[in-house]
């Protein structure tokens, strides 16, 4: 985190320093550091993987020139390291931070063509007085910034940003609109007018005042020129699969585990990692439920019996759950309206016992067309040749009606249900509209009318539109695939993934969202990913020979909490008290009448709510803990300045 601070005291840029890190202390247990450089003042709060003595943030180059701080980790930092080395540079430390300040020197933003990893960090160019703000082509690290008086400030989360005496904090309430429809407050967006993120593959350049935005990747679904044989396709896949894992294990000493829930994607992360580590049992961490219908655990642990793993499994109920929202939930950062987020925070916090890094399959769901939803998308794409929608949707109706209550990570009739919402729509909005908390048509009843007046011209899909301008030419699942790597995948399950996570200092690190995994992936024509209506066609083929059969045939759960039994039991009383006319009147944004509609019906039993009243709940819970944002005496002791750049 940072800010300009031109002419600045010292005194008063430090405290302001220590008051941001003091938000933001859980994310780095090993230390904090500060430093000012022509202007900006950087701090930094670390979780080291790497030379943690001589690599500590913020760092500055050799040249005194650039000064950085890095959020994630650069995976192939040795092999650029060897690459420096042969042109000349004396690098003074084993860590990745040094290298990439060392290659921006050398090759200025030209050296992302040559980084891997996850990553968010700001640089400061005292050659042109340029400050650099860049997150990963994939969006795996979160980075916030606002405009103050003296120039820009950032930080990792949203609560440190606020903490700076300039920052805004006012509710942005066309932000909240698409929040209500996709389940996160989407960049370059956030839940506060003013403040914005870093799009993902993109970096903004900060000199005189003025912001430039250069997005220098962006996921495309091009067929390669000549389609690969199902053999040749499962050979590459397998290769790059492979280094993915490998890149990221071996960057660095430091024991990985791995977030093992028995589905196809965790198993197979977990069987190369173990593959990798044959004289070492590879940890595995897994959560089982005590409802039956979430719990995977058996199949967890069948895996890591066959793989020979070390595996931790922690028994998860609904007070469990309950005493995540209620003791964090009230100092959150962004509202986040995935329930996910709870038992994915308690298995995390179980493994940091164990290890300080994890591999997860988060990815392979988007990469090789692994939800229902496509498979769904497959059939109305197929089907809509043959008849008008209203006759379809007329079909799906009966379908639903016919088909078995539950079946994999979402039950089968739900997902046609749920898409026969927004069969009419484009293909690259049924996903949203099929599960939305509230569809674009509901919030005008929601919200109270200075509010609602707010939302005019609001288009909650604008960046998928921005993705799929100059994409012409793809299908339905194509198009569907790309909306949900838009939002979906990178603001809801990368922001779970970090938040998770870095609530216990634990880094998540994701094989699957490897950038050349990825663009090979994407490369691949729809057919060797959804093979008929298999999704995740060249995993399941590649797979076969490390896990069980019936692991790699099966349909996974997926990761989910309890939501609806968890409000009408132990979150029972905290949801009237948050939800309740008198509190939605403090932040009059929502209309207290509709909102006790929803309660009442969720409470009786009469319908389930509960997926709109757990984006409200969490809304309004962060509302009312913007108080604790604003500047205070709370601070972290920051003792020294290192690398003050001369």
């Amino acid at each position: 985190m940072g800010f300009s601070d031109i002419g600045g005291g010292q005194e008063a840029a430090r405290g302001t320093a220590e008051r941001m890190l003091a938000a933001v202390a859980h994310r780095g247990p090993d230390g904090s550091n500060w430093c000012h450089h022509h202007g900006v003042t950087f701090a930094h709060c670390a979780l080291t993987f790497v030379d943690p003595d001589r690599g500590r943030q913020p760092f500055v180059s050799a040249s005194g020139a650039t000064a950085l701080v890095l959020n994630g980790e650069i995976y192939n930092h040795e092999e650029l390291r060897r690459e420096l080395r042969a042109a000349g540079a004396r690098l003074r430390t084993a860590g990745d931070t040094e290298v990439l300040v060392e290659l921006y020197e050398r090759h200025g933003m030209k050296a992302l063509e040559r980084v891997r990893g996850m990553y968010a960090f700001v640089l400061h160019d005292a050659r042109t007085a340029t400050t650099v703000l860049v997150r990963d082509p994939m969006g795996k690290k979160p980075l916030y910034y606002t405009r103050v008086p003296d120039g820009i400030a950032f930080a990792s989360e949203l609560t440190a940003l606020l903490r700076h005496p300039d920052a805004p904090r006012t509710p942005d309430v066309r932000a909240l609109a698409g929040y209500l429809t996709l389940q996160a407050f989407c960049a370059p967006g956030s839940a506060v007018t003013g403040v914005h993120k870093v799009r993902p593959g993109s970096y903004l350049e900060y000199s005189g005042g003025r912001l430039r935005e250069v997005e220098f990747w962006r996921p495309r679904l091009a067929t390669a020129a000549r389609t690969p044989s199902g053999r040749e396709a499962a050979a590459r896949f397998e290769e790059l699969f492979r280094a993915a894992v490998s890149r990221r294990v071996s960057s660095t000493e430091h024991r990985l585990g791995v977030l093992l829930s028995g589905g196809l994607d965790s198993s197979a992360v977990a069987a190369v990692a173990q593959q990798l580590s044959p004289q070492r049992p590879v940890l595995t961490f897994s959560a089982g439920f005590e409802q039956h219908d979430f719990d995977e655990s058996a199949h967890a642990r069948s895996v890591a019996r066959h793989l020979g793993t070390e595996h931790h499994v922690v028994r998860i109920g609904g007070r469990d759950l309950a005493d995540v929202v209620e003791s964090e939930y009230t100092r959150a950062d962004e509202p986040l309206a995935d329930p996910s987020l709870l038992p994915t925070r308690i298995v995390c916090r179980m493994a940091r016992r164990h290890v300080r890094g994890v591999l997860t399959g988060d990815g392979a769901d988007e990469l090789l067309l692994g939800y229902r939803y496509f498979q769904a998308e497959r059939a109305i794409e197929l089907l809509l040749r043959l008849m008008p929608a209203p006759r379809l949707e007329a079909l799906v109706r009966t379908l639903v009606r016919r088909l078995p209550a539950r079946s994999g990570n979402l039950p089968a009739a739900a997902a046609l249900g749920l898409l026969a919402r927004g069969l009419r729509a484009a293909p690259e909005h049924r996903f949203y509209l099929s599960s939305a908390p509230f569809g674009p048509a509901e919030l005008p009843g929601l919200l109270r009318p200075d509010a609602r007046d707010a939302l005019a011209g609001h288009d909650p899909f604008a960046e998928i539109s921005r993705l799929l301008d100059d994409q012409p030419g793809l299908t339905g699942v194509q198009r569907s695939q790309l909306a949900v790597v838009a939002h979906f995948l990178r603001d809801v399950i990368l922001t779970k993934t970090d938040r998770g996570g870095m609530r216990s200092a634990l880094e998540l690190r994701s094989p699957f969202l490897d950038l050349d995994l990825v663009e090979y992936g994407n490369a691949l024509p729809t057919s060797l990913k959804l093979r008929r209506f298999t999704g995740k066609y060249l995993l399941r083929r590649v797979a076969a020979d490390w896990l069980p059969t019936d692991i790699v045939r099966r349909t996974k759960l997926g990761f989910r909490a309890p939501l609806a039994a968890l409000l009408r039991g132990e979150l029972r009383a905290l949801l009237l008290d948050t939800l309740a006319a008198p509190a939605l009147d403090r932040g009059g944004l929502f209309d207290a009448r509709a909102v006790r509609l929803l309660t009442d019906d969720h409470l009786s039993g009469r319908r389930d709510t509960s997926r709109k009243l757990w984006a409200l709940l969490t809304y309004q819970l962060w509302y009312q803990s913007l108080s604790t944002h604003t500047p205070s005496p709370t601070c972290l002791d920051l003792t020294e300045e290192p690398h003050r750049a001369p």
